[in-house]
């Protein structure tokens, strides 16, 4: 596993994205190629209609370059407090607090930090191409 970098993208803007698009700050797509990552969580229901089964698209958020294809294999829901910190195929955090911090950055369009009562979608992908 490989633990998430202290420095992470930060996104002010609600990135938009074509339908069945999930983007991807550019630090991660070294693992999303190697297949070191397989799992994303999302904050809120944008992304609920994708469902298991689904095929998408895997973005570079920095370039907006489709870097694959990947099948969604497993989709839940999961409040930030019950996040795990080194769960299997996503990039592991040294606490909540580092996990919050790297969340926050992402989200930070929200205007907010992750609250641990945040909803969480969770997606386990498998790449395809």
């Amino acid at each position: 596993m490989v633990q998430a970098p202290n420095r992470t993208s930060v996104y002010k803007v609600n990135p938009n994205h074509n339908k069945y698009t999930i983007g991807f700050a550019p630090e991660l797509v070294p693992l999303i190629l190697s297949g070191e990552k397989f799992l994303t969580y999302r904050f809120g229901n944008k992304y609920d209609y994708i469902q298991a089964g689904d095929k998408i698209n895997v973005l570079n958020s920095k370039n907006n370059k489709i870097i694959g294809e990947a099948i969604v294999t497993n989709k839940f829901w999961k409040q930030f407090k019950d996040l795990p910190q080194d769960l299997p195929g996503h990039e592991t955090y040294i606490d909540i607090e580092h996990h919050r911090k790297v969340l926050s950055g992402y989200y930070a369009y929200i205007g907010r930090e992750i609250q641990d009562d945040d909803l969480f979608l969770v997606f386990e992908f498998k790449l395809i191409k």
